[in-house]
């Protein structure tokens, strides 16, 4: 029964953490959250272009494989996705991925403003209405 009130108890927690730590609270009006065990098609093509080539089970990169494995993303719990989804979000928002020191050997894998704000949305877990 514990078992079973762990993953909602843990998507409120993370879900009250990421409202907490919003700072476009006052620029965006949350519509609701939604989590989907599948990374949305938009997402991933970020992903597979700006993030995968260090962070896949294949990857020569250990350090990048060991922090995020996106081959083992997808198949993990709910529970697990959600705690590497923030963790993501943290990462994302601190402006530590991608590291300065693989920018400077390659600058293509700098994220766009618009490729940032997609993984920001998705691992943030907001769905945003349009500004007004």
């Amino acid at each position: 029964m514990k078992k079973l009130l762990l993953i909602p108890a843990l998507a409120l927690t993370v879900f009250l953490f990421l409202q907490a730590t919003s700072k476009e609270a006052n620029e965006t009006t949350i519509v609701s959250v939604e989590f989907d065990n599948e990374i949305p098609a938009h997402v991933k093509a970020v992903i597979d272009q700006k993030c995968y080539g260090c962070h896949n089970a294949e990857s020569k990169n250990e350090k990048g494989k060991k922090k995020l494995d996106w081959d083992d993303f997808e198949s993990s719990r709910k529970a697990k996705q959600l705690a590497t989804m923030a963790k993501i979000n943290e990462t994302l928002v601190e402006g530590e991925m991608p590291p300065a020191k693989f920018l400077e050997s390659k600058p293509e894998g700098k994220l766009s403003p618009e490729e940032l704000q997609t993984l920001l949305d998705w691992s943030s877990g907001k769905k945003r209405a349009p500004k007004q």
